[in-house]
């Protein structure tokens, strides 16, 4: 994992064999700081309002208020924490809801230790991660709603797309910063400015603006 400071994460998943295989993977590494774990999206909810973590890991399927509803309750109070969605199911209307809420990951259950790892890594430290199954689905997705989402008015430097490009291969702002030659702080930087002119709230919603206005290079 690049992120050098401890990475405090929630586990919320409802079915006790799953979640107990999934922290000893993760605590398998140095890199992890604080590991929670509870079986509700409404005790998840509590944990997210009061303490701070680097990432929540979160099933859908849970009971009263499911995966979905949490993420959006969570980003509605503007709370910067991101999600990486964990399921067994994959369809077009599921990761339509996952794609709407905005979720800065989703990987199918059956994912193996390395492909998740590398999700938790991609998104910690500032990326996002589709697995491919999901990606393939989300850029149908997206190009069936292109004629009515383009903003043409939306100027992008040279560098911004650039930079752009490399968020839709799924590069984390410090791999970014290695592949251009520049500071992390410079990608920030224009990261919030594209923020700024995409009217986007998440480096999801830059991969949508780049694949509903063809910026988007996938590799």
């Amino acid at each position: 994992m690049t992120n050098t400071k401890p990475i405090d994460i929630l586990v919320i998943d409802d079915h006790t064999m799953f979640a107990d295989g999934l922290r000893s993977i993760l605590n398998s590494h140095d890199n992890i700081g604080t590991l929670k774990n509870v079986t509700s999206a409404e005790e998840g909810y509590e944990l997210i309002t009061s303490d701070s973590f680097a990432l929540v890991i979160t099933d859908i399927g849970l009971p009263k208020m499911n995966g979905i509803e949490l993420i959006k309750k969570v980003k509605a109070r503007n709370i910067q924490v991101p999600f990486l969605v964990l399921s067994m199911h994959i369809g077009r209307e599921l990761v339509k809801e996952i794609l709407h809420v905005e979720a800065e990951g989703y990987l199918l259950k059956k994912a193996g230790k390395a492909e998740l790892l590398k999700a938790v890594d991609q998104i910690v430290n500032g990326g996002v991660y589709y697995g491919n199954e999901i990606s393939s689905i989300m850029v149908d997705l997206i190009n069936d709603k292109k004629p009515n989402k383009l903003r043409t008015n939306v100027e992008l430097t040279a560098r911004e797309r650039e930079i752009l490009q490399l968020i839709c291969r799924e590069l984390s702002s410090k791999q970014i910063a290695n592949e251009l030659n520049i500071g992390i702080c410079t990608v920030e930087t224009h990261r919030r400015s594209m923020f700024q002119k995409t009217n986007s709230k998440s480096v999801i919603g830059l991969v949508r603006y780049a694949v509903e206005n063809n910026l988007a290079i996938w590799t």
